[in-house]
């Protein structure tokens, strides 16, 4: 094991200006600076079981990839199995399983080669049934996957021989490539139905899954990547008490927590020797507003509440340095599609009265559902923005609800919500997923027919400044009219043992997209 050093290592992404050449599929760079300290220094090295521990996890968790509903379930999914694509951490599409794909000039058919010689972890040999069948299962009438927004668009998938798969879009996109490395979109045998005891192709196998507890495993020695899956045993712990996850990180029971509190990061540096990665423009903290509601429905008592959050307080309170405040759309600051021209809102208790009044309203009483699995500090959070809404006139009655289950049964389920969003790595993912009208995670219920042709110019054309005109004025619209409060893009900070290395900033969202398990090693 390492010495401990006196400070920890920082990892942290640069900021980069982004050129109006950017390419056609948008990836951002949001993730990359050279790596320092040990984390570089060291030569990756097989051996050793490493322990990580993510929250929230839930005892109604599923292994099943169209039923992932965040970071943990998904970082399960990729410790198992592989998507068609790979995310890298500056947002860029890489071959997985798909080892090269191509499409015809209006973008409409694509032809994706698969790898050939990849195994199941049961023997069987990848084919494209297999693609086809997991990728069908997200589009069928009777799915609620959240990937079903993200493929509304595909008229069909079909097998070309046994090493190769087309699919065929509407509209045609740039995007699908991308698109196809969602954390969904990982793939199973031809007909496989036995979830908890999901067989993969990926470099863990499953040895014990207990849903909101543990998934434990043991590396696939047939793993078809030479340079990944270091350790032994990778397991996976599903912890929503933060204070418990960092006590055992302290203690050495794990080697990683990820998504740790501000104030944790903190707490870490000033004992030293923890590697704490930092990933910005990765998330966002939200207030969710149900707009169908009879409460929400006029945008007027929308744009009430957004003038009436406390930006600054908030960030300052949750962030502690970590992060950027939010404008109310989720495009990062750091995405090259970024709108920089809109206002940013500020609390105003005069245009929160001033919209209250615009809607027939002298006050609003509302009562704000929220858990500490939205995001640490989500509870305390959501008192500073009682006492700075009560002057305007909104009265907020803060009712707190058990981790176990908040994404259950309180998100999507009651009209005003604390919630958060991993922000994807395109502008068309993020609104087919979080806005667009009737997807699955559409959580301020929310439609707009100018938003909705304007993700059909974004979606089906390679011209930047196409894309960048329609993402702009979305952004625009899903400011002034939304269902969610954005006020904040917090930094994700993930933080690992002296023993852990490999480990780096990623663009996606936290433990390196979720592929911590592949790419980490213990040192010596």
């Amino acid at each position: 094991m390492s010495k401990r050093t006196s400070k920890p290592t920082i990892l942290r992404p640069t900021r980069r200006t982004f050129l109006a050449g950017a390419t056609a599929l948008g990836t951002a760079v949001l993730a990359g600076a050279p790596l320092i300290g040990r984390a570089k220094a060291d030569e990756p090295r097989k051996g050793g079981k490493l322990r990580v521990a993510m929250g929230p996890g839930s005892t109604s968790d599923s292994l099943d990839p169209a039923t992932y509903w965040d970071s943990p379930q998904y970082t399960a999914g990729f410790t198992i199995g592989n998507a068609l694509v790979e995310i890298d951490s500056q947002k860029k599409p890489t071959p997985e399983l798909a080892e090269s794909w191509d499409s015809s000039a209006d973008l409409k058919k694509w032809s994706f080669k698969l790898r050939k010689g990849v195994q199941f972890h049961n023997g069987k040999s990848l084919t494209s049934a297999d693609v086809v069948y997991s990728l069908k299962r997200h589009i069928a009438k009777d799915s609620t996957s959240a990937a079903k927004g993200l493929l509304s668009s595909i008229e069909d998938i079909t097998a070309d021989g046994p090493d190769a798969v087309t699919v065929t879009h509407a509209t045609g996109t740039p995007d699908l490539p991308v698109i196809f490395g969602d954390f969904h979109l990982t793939i199973a045998p031809e007909g496989f139905s036995d979830w908890n005891n999901f067989i993969g192709t990926g470099p863990y196998k499953v040895s014990r899954f207990e849903p909101g507890n543990v998934l434990e495993t043991k590396r696939n020695e047939n793993y078809w990547k030479p340079n990944r899956a270091w350790v032994d045993e990778f397991d996976l712990v599903f912890i929503n008490d933060h204070t418990a996850a960092t006590n055992a990180l302290l203690t050495g029971e794990l080697q990683a927590v990820a998504q740790i509190a501000a104030q944790t990061a903190e707490r870490l540096k000033s004992r030293g020797g923890f590697n704490l990665i930092v990933s910005d423009g990765a998330a966002t903290n939200h207030l969710s507003m149900n707009s169908q509601s009879k409460t929400f429905s006029d945008p007027n008592v929308r744009l009430a509440v957004k003038s009436a959050v406390p930006r600054a307080e908030m960030l300052k309170f949750i962030g502690r340095g970590y992060g950027v405040v939010g404008n109310d759309h989720p495009i990062p600051p750091n995405d090259p599609y970024y709108n920089p021209n809109i206002k940013q809102r500020e609390q105003d208790p005069d245009k929160t009265k001033w919209y209250l009044k615009q809607a027939g309203l002298s006050s609003l009483d509302l009562d704000l559902h929220v858990s500490d699995a939205a995001y640490s500090g989500a509870v305390d959070s959501t008192a500073l923005f009682k006492e700075a809404a009560k002057p305007a006139g909104i009265n907020i009655n803060i009712k707190k609800e058990p981790a176990d289950g908040y994404w259950s049964n309180i998100w999507l389920k009651r009209d005003f919500v604390v919630a958060y969003a991993g922000c994807r790595p395109t502008p068309d993912m993020m609104f087919s997923i979080f806005f667009q009208c009737n997807a699955p995670w559409n959580e301020g219920f929310w439609c707009n027919d100018k938003f909705e042709k304007l993700l059909l110019v974004g979606r089906s054309t390679t011209d930047f400044e196409t894309r960048k005109q329609a993402y702009w004025e979305m952004q625009q619209i899903v400011h002034d009219d939304g269902g969610e409060a954005i006020f904040m893009f917090p930094s994700i900070i993930d933080a690992y043992a002296p023993s852990v290395a490999g480990v780096s900033p990623d663009g996606v969202r936290t433990m390196m997209g979720g592929r911590v398990a592949e790419r980490a090693w213990l040192s010596a």
